[in-house]
């Protein structure tokens, strides 16, 4: 693990009290208007204009450097609606709410990220445009109403991160390809007459209609793919009738699709239609599906994973840097903006307690001395 420059702790113990200040007052998704401010005032008194998103209430963006090419840094700032652990020296004071996914320590990191550039501008050959992002836990996100935004528009390349209670602290971890899965709800409505248990077969037994759709379903799926990729469809509603003498006239399902490939996510979404289109024939049951939200997969650009770690290895922190070929099958609305332009999707090693979106998660705080450094020069180099 390198040694840490003495030069840049004015910096960390700024946005370690940044941190502590924003874990106490996690706001959800859209909500975030106390941590907005927080954000605003701060960059104001180091002589930084903060700028507000044109199609969002909350959240905002500001810029470092006056040159080519305009290379963006997502950091997310909402929380959760989790309860803290009691136990926890810095918890939050909002019963209920928590920062549990460790978007405060990216919150803070692009602060210390900024004052850093800021204090270097004379090095800095770019532009690097701060993206503080409201919403990555709702669906959608706020991820799809930034690229809507101007400035986004002369984004030509994005770097995000993730803080992981399973990585040992100091590490920084690429995964080549998916780094996050795709996420798309499904919402099935199977109607039908309805009638009398007794009568089954003068009508259409939806619930035994619907067992059916979810396992047929399933199988085709797997059939119409390629059994190496990634697929999962897995349903966690069923609702329908509500007494035993009675054959429900609907009964609805809520599922989530998750893939690890984008051509394989559009693919599946038409097999499911196809799907149930010949499912409706075949029973006599109308079938209607739709998608609700439907975020894509994260996908590292191979170009920039390579730059970033041919730069670890050649500033002497390779030893720092693990690569990955595991995937997980989260999602990040990062993938909107990986999308659109090359993107890189850190892993930041932050062992501590816990787990992500429990209340008992506690990171590391030296995540935040470890990876500032080597991410601002990063930042300063990318061309």
């Amino acid at each position: 693990m390198a040694d840490l420059n003495p030069k840049i702790q004015p910096i960390i113990k700024e946005i370690l009290q940044i941190r502590r200040e924003l874990h106490k007052s996690p706001e959800l998704a859209y909500k975030e208007h106390k941590t907005t401010r927080l954000i605003k005032n701060t960059l104001n008194g180091w002589g930084i204009e903060f700028y507000p998103f044109e199609h969002l209430e909350t959240g905002g963006y500001c810029m470092v450097g006056d040159g080519k090419p305009f290379v963006a840094f997502r950091a997310d700032i909402d929380g959760l609606p989790v309860t803290e652990d009691a136990s926890h020296t810095i918890r939050s004071l909002n019963e209920g709410f928590m920062h549990a996914c460790g978007h405060d320590y990216h919150t803070a990191l692009a602060l210390g990220l900024i004052k850093y550039l800021h204090n270097n501008s004379d090095r800095l050959n770019n532009t690097v445009v701060f993206l503080f992002q409201p919403a990555e836990e709702a669906a959608p996100g706020g991820a799809e109403q930034v690229i809507k935004e101007s400035v986004w528009k002369k984004v030509r390349k994005i770097v995000g991160v993730h803080v992981a209670p399973d990585i040992s602290v100091g590490k920084f971890v690429l995964v080549n390809g998916a780094v996050q899965a795709s996420s798309t709800s499904l919402f099935i409505e199977i109607n039908a007459p309805g009638g009398h248990t007794s009568k089954p077969h003068e009508t259409v037994d939806t619930i035994a209609v619907s067992s059916q759709y979810i396992v047929q379903l399933q199988k085709y799926i797997r059939h119409k793919n390629d059994p190496q990729e990634t697929v999962v469809l897995v349903f966690g509603s069923i609702q329908g009738g509500g007494t035993h003498n009675i054959i429900p006239q609907k009964v609805t399902l809520r599922g989530t699709l998750r893939t690890l490939n984008n051509n394989i996510l559009e693919n599946t979404l038409e097999y499911i239609r196809e799907f149930s289109n010949r499912f409706s024939s075949l029973y006599e049951a109308d079938i209607r599906v739709s998608f609700p939200t439907n975020c894509p997969a994260t996908i590292n650009d191979s170009i920039l994973l390579k730059i970033f770690s041919e730069y670890m290895k050649k500033t002497g922190k390779g030893g720092d840097l693990i690569l990955r070929t595991k995937s997980s099958l989260g999602a990040d609305d990062f993938a909107f903006y990986s999308k659109e332009v090359p993107g890189l999707y850190i892993l930041l090693g932050a062992a501590g307690r816990g787990s992500l979106h429990s209340g008992n998660l506690e990171l590391n705080e030296k995540v935040l001395h470890y990876a500032l450094e080597p991410l601002a020069e990063f930042l300063m180099a990318l061309q």
